[in-house]
């Protein structure tokens, strides 16, 4: 089959970094095992429905399907590329008349960060959908992926709402200067390196989110080349 460049992820700590940076988190190191914190997440009826889901066999046969999956991993390239460029534009049309609002900044911000978010989730539940058709194998790991994003579900929304938090405490740092009178010149230095600051918490953020959507496409990608 035609083999295609992935979308290009960033490390997998790069947002908890730039969290515990700003002191918002504890450093990666320094959280507990991942083990000991994902037993934390789960109650016993979410422990019933992995355990359902870890026997399930798919009832109707199939086979991977490499045009499938190369169609949703030029899907994925086509998204994250789409979002990265409206991330990167952000702060670039904001307007203010006089000094920038907090408010307003972070109101376009969250705005994007839903997007983001319902962007990867569209993704993954539909990589997740075209699994049940690609073999017992490829089914199997929906149905797990499918407990695992729904357990989860609460826990990743809690901590992806920190990060406004984290924005708001740093547009109060950036806006505080030493100087009695500020120039607009000042002004739009400090705006100019909070809106980096902001975009690059989204891009971290953004590749969190579709990491999931990454390991599923790898894993049909291996299944397709294992297949004779």
């Amino acid at each position: 089959m035609t083999q295609h460049n992935r979308a290009p992820i960033g490390p997998r700590n790069a947002l908890l970094d730039q969290l515990s940076r700003s002191g918002a988190f504890a450093a990666p190191e320094q959280l507990p095992c991942f083990g000991e914190r994902l037993s934390r997440l789960f109650g016993l009826g979410d422990t019933m429905t992995l355990d359902a889901a870890i026997g399930y066999r798919a009832k109707q046969p199939g086979t991977p399907q490499g045009a499938v999956v190369d169609r949703l991993t030029d899907e994925l390239a086509t998204i994250r590329r789409a979002l990265v460029q409206r991330i990167r534009g952000f702060g670039s049309d904001l307007e203010f008349d006089g000094e920038p609002e907090p408010e307003v900044a972070l109101n376009a911000w969250l705005t994007l960060q839903r997007k983001v978010a319902a962007n990867s989730r569209q993704l993954r539940d539909k990589v997740r959908k075209s699994m049940k058709d690609q073999g017992p194998k490829l089914a199997h790991l929906a149905e797990l992926d499918a407990v695992f994003d729904q357990t989860m579900a609460g826990y990743t929304a809690q901590c992806f709402s920190h990060i406004p938090k984290v924005l708001e405490q740093r547009f109060e740092h950036r806006s505080t200067t030493p100087e009695q009178c500020p120039t607009p010149a000042t002004t739009a230095d400090w705006f100019h390196r909070y809106c980096e600051e902001a975009q690059s918490l989204l891009l971290a953020e953004l590749d969190v989110r579709l990491e999931p959507v990454l390991g599923l496409l790898e894993a049909c990608h291996k299944e397709v080349n294992n297949t004779p």
